[in-house]
C-alpha cells in the first residue's frame, strides 16, 4: 500500500475525531448542550469505525461495503445535523445565532471533507481491484 493511500484513510479517521473535539470545544463555554455533545460523539465514533473498516477492507481488496458506508455516513451527518439543531433550538437554520451557525458549519465542512476522501478511497479500491483482476488474467 502506497503512502498516499494510507494517508487518505488516516485523514478520514482523523476528521472523525474532530466531530467530537469541535463539539467539546463549544460545550465547555456552554454553546452546545449535552445532546449536541453526544451527537458529536456518535458522529465521531461512527465515522472512525467506518474509516477503520474501510482501511481493513482495502487491504483485503474485497467488496466495497465499508467504502460505501464511508460515503453514506457523512451524508447522513450533513442531512441530520441541521435537522437536529433546528428541532433542539426550535428555530430555522437561517435564524441561528452566530456561534450555533459556526458549529453547524464546522460539522458540515467535516462531513463534506469526509465525502471527498471517501470518493478518493473508493477510487483507489476500484483501481486496486482492477489491477488485481488484470494480473490474474495475465499470469
Amino acid at each position: 500500500m502506497r503512502f498516499i493511500e494510507k494517508k487518505i484513510y488516516f485523514i478520514y479517521v482523523l476528521l472523525g475525531f474532530f466531530y467530537f473535539i469541535s463539539k467539546l470545544i463549544y460545550y465547555i463555554p456552554g454553546w452546545v448542550c449535552l445532546g449536541g455533545l453526544i451527537l458529536g460523539f456518535v458522529a465521531a465514533g461512527l465515522t472512525i469505525l467506518i474509516g477503520i473498516g474501510s482501511f481493513k477492507e482495502y487491504k483485503k481488496a474485497s467488496r466495497p461495503i465499508a467504502h460505501w458506508w464511508a460515503v453514506i455516513g457523512p451524508l447522513i451527518i450533513i442531512l441530520y445535523s441541521p435537522f437536529h439543531m433546528t428541532i433542539r433550538m426550535g428555530i430555522p437554520v437561517f435564524q441561528f445565532p452566530m456561534e450555533k451557525f459556526t458549529i453547524l458549519l464546522i460539522f458540515e465542512c467535516l462531513a463534506i471533507a469526509q465525502i471527498i476522501l471517501s470518493v478518493l478511497m473508493h477510487k483507489e479500491l476500484m483501481l486496486k481491484h482492477r489491477l488485481h483482476i488484470t494480473r490474474k488474467q495475465n499470469g
